[in-house]
C-alpha cells in the first residue's frame, strides 16, 4: 500500500531546481517531496541555488504535510537560497500555503503563471 499521496517530481538546470507537483498531498508525500529537495541541495555542495515550483496540478494538502512544508521552509531558511519562484493560478491555494507556511516571508518568491516566465526571472537574479 502507498502511503504517500501527491506526486513530485525533481530536476536540477545549473543551480536552479525545478519541482513540478501534482495531486492533494498527505505529511509523506510532502516528506517525499521535502527530502527529494534536500538531496538536490546538498548534491549542489554548498552552492546558492534558486527553487522554481510548479504547483499548476497541485490540488491541496492536508494539514501534517502543510506542517511538514513549515518545517522544510524554516530549514530552508538557512540553506544558500537565491530566490523561489511558484508557477500557480490559484490565489486560494497561495493564501493556505502563506498563512500555514509563514517562514516564506523570509524568502525572496514571486508568482508566475508560467514557467517560462519563472525560468527566466531565477536566471536574471543568478
Amino acid at each position: 500500500m502507498k502511503l504517500e499521496h501527491g506526486d513530485v517530481s525533481i530536476e536540477v538546470q545549473g543551480n536552479i531546481i525545478i519541482i513540478r507537483t501534482a495531486g492533494a498531498f498527505n505529511e509523506y508525500g510532502a516528506k517525499k517531496y521535502t527530502d527529494g529537495i534536500k538531496d538536490a541541495v546538498a548534491n549542489l555542495q554548498d552552492k546558492s541555488f534558486s527553487l522554481l515550483i510548479n504547483n499548476l496540478e497541485f490540488q491541496g494538502a492536508t494539514p501534517e504535510a502543510y506542517q511538514e512544508l513549515e518545517n522544510y521552509n524554516i530549514w530552508l531558511n538557512k540553506q544558500k537560497l537565491i530566490a523561489k519562484a511558484m508557477v500557480i493560478t490559484s490565489s486560494i491555494t497561495l493564501d493556505v500555503i502563506d498563512k500555514l507556511s509563514p517562514s516564506r516571508a523570509a524568502q525572496q518568491t514571486k508568482n508566475f503563471d508560467k514557467e517560462q516566465d519563472a525560468m527566466h526571472w531565477l536566471q536574471n537574479l543568478n
